[in-house]
């Protein structure tokens, strides 16, 4: 299978409205901290999905955040440490937060970039 039929397409119409994502979003099993610079709310949750340019936090928060918020983000993916920079793009209290990734350099981005890659192989390799 083609890995550019893995996950889910970034210009698909959702229950939502228009999908806004420039870049595939792939399941995945990951822990995430972030730290609202501006408010200084804390939250802790499980990454639900992840693509190259942000991801959703799923977390019973009840967060009051805006649109656009700078999010100082730690999380792990595949036995990884990641921190960077991300922004709020939408929140649902008690649900959820979707953030936009902000790499403190590029480098960050393409080790991000490669994991996933590695994800998707993993996947196709597993037996359905």
């Amino acid at each position: 299978m083609d890995r550019e039929v893995i996950g889910e397409s970034a210009r698909e119409e959702s229950s939502g409205g228009k999908e806004r994502r420039r870049s595939r979003r792939f399941g995945c099993e990951g822990f995430a901290e972030g730290f609202a610079i501006e408010s200084g709310a804390v939250f802790r949750g499980d990454i639900d999905s992840i693509s190259q340019t942000g991801c959703y936090v799923k977390t019973r928060a009840r967060l009051n955040l805006k649109k656009h918020t700078g999010v100082d983000l730690h999380f792990m993916l595949k036995n990884r440490k990641y921190r960077t920079l991300a922004r709020v793009i939408s929140v649902r209290p008690g649900k959820g937060v979707g953030l936009e990734f902000m790499f403190y350099d590029p480098e960050g981005g393409e080790l991000l970039k490669n994991d996933l890659v590695s994800l998707v192989d993993e996947s196709m390799a597993e037996p359905a």
